[in-house]
């Protein structure tokens, strides 16, 4: 399944979707950095050690991420993007169902 590239800013790898809201801050990265897991499978959206890729916390209920220089977005089942420099943020996807309530997509 490929990744796509909604626009310059966003970039979607299957169920989850990544938004550039800014420049790459200075941060301490942390190794690996899992954004998301798979709940059915139990593949991981990750970025991996050598991308220096930091996790930056929660603000206004979307998870943040500083990507120093461009990083690979890895998981089993997808393509794997090039995300650009840059701070991001994880909004999380919901689809309507015929009942009309929101649930969170899922892999």
């Amino acid at each position: 399944m490929t990744a796509k590239k909604l626009d310059a800013d966003q970039i979607r790898q299957g169920d989850v979707l990544i938004v550039r809201v800014g420049d790459a801050p200075r941060s301490k990265s942390e190794g690996r950095v899992v954004i998301a897991y798979g709940e059915v499978t139990g593949h991981s959206h990750q970025f991996m050690a050598e991308a220096k890729v930091s996790y930056l916390g929660r603000e206004a209920g979307l998870d943040r991420y500083g990507v120093p220089a461009t990083a690979k977005l890895l998981h089993e089942e997808h393509t794997a993007p090039a995300v650009p420099a840059g701070l991001y943020e994880r909004p999380v996807q919901v689809e309507w169902q015929d009942s009309m309530e929101p649930r969170i997509v899922a892999d």
